[in-house]
């Protein structure tokens, strides 16, 4: 997906016609409209009703309206923390991280900035990746460092002297549905056999997928679910969730606004959900001075914390 996409999409949001959308844009109309239709094969959903004029937006694409202008701005703001304040007469040295897409959004933007709060300006350069992309870019040496999800079920396959790790913080993946007009899950688990409940789930070898169907295989009951969407971004799938299309397990870090406004409600009890690691993974022998002053910082400050508790 690249960030234009998301930048047309809102253009065409607010103008409702894809001439005057593309004419702002600064580009033609064809191009335009095939700008949006790949992010609509990228998300796996129809985003505009094309059958109707002025052109509108379906029910998911007022769903993704706001979440791409949530992305947009999440991601101008890291951008804005990441460049710091660089030197005018010459690059310097920079952290290369790779970050699973999740905790890009969710969770990266606030660490960083507790990171220039106590260390100062972070020269850094973020690669969004999936799980065995960024174990691979690690080990290649692409990146310096990776920041990810972890559970004891689904261990990263890495050497623990040569890739050391800290925990950053935890996170719990739990089922989420729309509330119906009582306030409860319209999708409560574990559903029933005659009626399954739709699921808005994960692509094939997503990492939290893999700890959705580890959840479910140690349930002490069965859940009654069928497919009815799949994606590799939770991003996606929450959004098909808050369009009330059925249930799907997401971090709570990335749905705590809506679960305060009462969009989201808990689709099931606590044993439905289990709780993750946010791990940062470095090289113990890395090449690149900055990367190893951040590492010997953050390792520091953990053994301070661990002797005080």
């Amino acid at each position: 997906m690249h960030i234009k996409w998301l930048e047309d999409f809102l253009s065409l949001a607010d103008r409702r016609s894809f001439s005057q959308a593309a004419e702002e844009r600064h580009i033609t109309q064809s191009a335009f409209s095939r700008r949006i239709q790949s992010l609509e094969e990228w998300l796996g959903v129809e985003l505009v009703d094309r059958s109707v004029h002025p052109t509108s937006l379906t029910s998911a694409g007022w769903m993704f309206r706001g979440l791409a202008a949530d992305i947009l701005r999440q991601t101008y703001a890291a951008r804005t923390l990441i460049k710091g304040k660089q030197s005018l007469d010459a690059e310097p040295e920079l952290v290369h991280f790779a970050i699973a897409h999740t905790l890009v959004f969710n969770f990266f933007p606030g660490w960083l900035k507790t990171l220039t709060d106590q260390f100062g300006p972070l020269p850094a350069r973020v690669l969004a990746v999936n799980v065995a992309e960024g174990v691979s870019k690690l080990v290649d040496g692409e990146v310096d460092m990776l920041i990810g999800y972890h559970h004891p079920l689904l261990p990263m396959v890495l050497d623990p002297v040569s890739y050391p790790h800290l925990v950053l913080g935890h996170d719990r993946l739990q089922p989420f549905c729309v509330p119906d007009a009582n306030g409860q899950a319209r999708y409560p688990l574990p559903g029933k056999p005659e009626a399954p409940l739709p699921l808005m789930g994960y692509a094939a070898g997503a990492f939290l997928g893999n700890v959705m169907e580890a959840i479910l295989l140690g349930a002490s009951q069965t859940a009654h679910l069928r497919p009815a969407f799949d994606n590799h971004m939770s991003e996606a799938i929450k959004a098909m969730v808050l369009a009330g299309h059925g249930v799907g397990w997401l971090p709570q870090s990335c749905v705590q606004h809506e679960l305060h406004d009462g969009r989201l409600v808990s689709a099931g009890a606590p044993h439905w959900g289990t709780t993750m690691e946010i791990r940062l993974y470095s090289h113990a022998h890395t090449p690149n001075r900055c990367a190893e002053r951040l590492w010997q910082a953050l390792a520091g400050a953990a053994k301070v914390a661990a002797a005080g508790g």
